[in-house]
């Protein structure tokens, strides 16, 4: 094994995991959103950058 296959499988597999965090990230934020809408309610989102922080109120 050399050196570059070394670092390349931990990389690719560091990147699958923070791309599958944003993507599952973003979809609970749809889903806390929709929920709101479902109850006849306003939604109103506080979001982070990137949406890694965020709150969901209904009103």
């Amino acid at each position: 094994m050399t050196l570059n296959r070394k670092l390349f499988i931990p990389g690719v597999i560091g990147l699958s995991f923070f791309a599958a965090m944003f993507v599952l990230n973003f979809y609970s934020l749809e889903n806390a959103k929709n929920a709101c809408v479902e109850n006849n309610r306003t939604p109103k989102v506080e979001q982070g950058f990137l949406a890694i922080n965020w709150s969901v109120s209904c009103k």
